[in-house]
């Protein structure tokens, strides 16, 4: 989630109920944050717990069921399902070409006409501002005034996988829901030359010099480490974004230019141009970024319009209105531009990599996974602490990726490229409950 909080706590392992206030305390976003997570925790364990790790109600209720095949699209019906116990609910009967959620075209669809393919649901939670959901301001506050809150909405897309003649489906979908070979994060804050410069620093030797932020490492480049893998990194969790107000060739107009100096975008920046359809392909897998990432060169303040070094890629990502496109700022510098890809800092394990302020990250091989595999999206978060003069990173070992969680079930099993075989489960429901 690329909100701007001050930090994230909810960790399952705690086994923690609920959150209580203090009177007369500081009241923190982290700690609602927390008890709503605790919450949520429960229901969906709860959930998956009485009804499996996928399944619906019986009866008319009972979603996603597939018909209508033909050789290019088919229907997916509505209803609810769940999947690990998140809901998921398909309002109305809908095309497979339509999802709303999947941006279907020459990048991102499936093949329809393989003669055995596995029909799937695969679900995640997507994060959300009022630059996606404009109806989330409130006009009372103003204009320009930031948003006070953000939302966590659950994203569902039904995909097709091709399948050899002995392939196993169920098998297949183990291995995406089984452990990867992710992988693992170091995060430490040393002593750097800055602090020689601040006289507000308690000690000469104090490790972190920096502001109190909410750091994100994220996965830009796909990949193994060495070959093309790369991440980025933001001192304010990925949460700096401007609207695009319109978008032509490398000049990029936005609404705003940001309303101080943590929040304003400058040349020499690094930046994406993002919307719906980025969004969603970025969880794809697809090897290559979504979005590639693009210097700022030039800013005209009075007509809020940015010139990047090249034009936004996809073609046509920024042009749409309906879409939400946005610019997001990155606060990294790749080392070298020429060798790197797209803008990301180049993934190399074992080594620490200078983020700034003494902070640094270690992509760490591990003895039963030499090969690990990164994924576009994969991130880490970790807070820093002025007063602390370091981080907090609780994690003495490393850490896998704190997301994102993908969660996956079975819909049908297509063959002949004509006949159905239903893998949807049913709890029942009874009589006075139904809904």
């Amino acid at each position: 989630m690329h909100g701007d909080f001050s930090n994230i706590t909810f960790s399952p392992g705690h086994n923690y109920s609920t959150v209580f206030d203090l009177q007369g305390r500081v009241g923190l976003d982290a700690n609602r944050n927390e008890q709503t997570a605790i919450l949520l925790h429960q229901l969906r364990t709860t959930m998956a717990d009485l009804v499996g790790p996928h399944a619906g109600p019986e009866g008319d209720h009972l979603g996603f069921g597939i018909k209508d095949l033909t050789d290019n699209d088919f229907t997916i019906g509505a209803g609810r399902y769940y999947v690990d116990g998140i809901l998921v609910d398909n309002p109305a009967d809908i095309a497979y070409t339509a999802q709303p959620h999947a941006f279907i075209d020459a990048r991102g669809a499936d093949k329809l006409s393989d003669p055995r393919y596995l029909l799937y649901l695969k679900v995640w939670e997507r994060h959300i501002t009022e630059v996606e959901a404009p109806s989330l301001h409130e006009p009372a506050l103003g204009l320009h005034h930031p948003d006070s809150a953000s939302r966590a909405q659950v994203v569902w897309q039904v995909r097709a996988k091709p399948l050899g003649p002995a392939e196993d489906p169920e098998a297949w979908l183990t291995a995406q829901r089984a452990p990867r070979r992710v992988g693992v994060l170091q995060v430490r804050a040393v002593a750097d030359d800055s602090a020689l410069d601040d006289p507000c620093i308690a000690a000469p030797d104090a490790g972190y010099t920096g502001e109190n932020q909410l750091y994100r490492v994220e996965i830009r480049s796909g990949g193994r480490a060495g070959e093309g893998a790369g991440f980025v990194w933001s001192r304010d969790n990925g949460s700096v974004i401007q609207p695009v107000r319109h978008c032509e060739d490398t000049k990029v107009q936005v609404a705003d230019l940001g309303r101080d100096r943590h929040t304003t975008i400058e040349p020499g920046q690094w930046v994406e141009v993002v919307d719906d359809a980025v969004s969603t392909r970025r969880e794809l897998g697809l090897p290559e970024p979504a979005a590639p990432l693009r210097k700022i060169i030039d800013l005209d303040i009075d007509t809020r319009t940015v010139t990047l070094n090249a034009a936004p890629a996809p073609r046509g990502t920024g042009t749409v209105p309906s879409r939400h496109p946005y610019l997001r700022r990155w606060d990294h510098t790749p080392p070298d531009d020429l060798k790197s890809k797209d803008g990301a800092i180049p993934i190399t394990e074992g080594p620490w990599i200078p983020l700034e302020h003494g902070i640094e990250v270690r992509f760490t091989p591990t003895p039963d996974a030499p090969a690990h595999e990164y994924r576009n999206g994969d991130y880490w978060t970790f807070p820093a602490r002025r007063t602390l003069a370091d981080v907090i990173w609780p994690y003495p070992e490393g850490s896998s990726p704190h997301g994102v969680m993908y969660h996956y079930a079975p819909l049908a099993l297509v063959t002949d490229r004509k006949t159905i075989a239903a893998l949807r489960t049913s709890f029942k429901v009874p009589l006075d409950q139904e809904v």
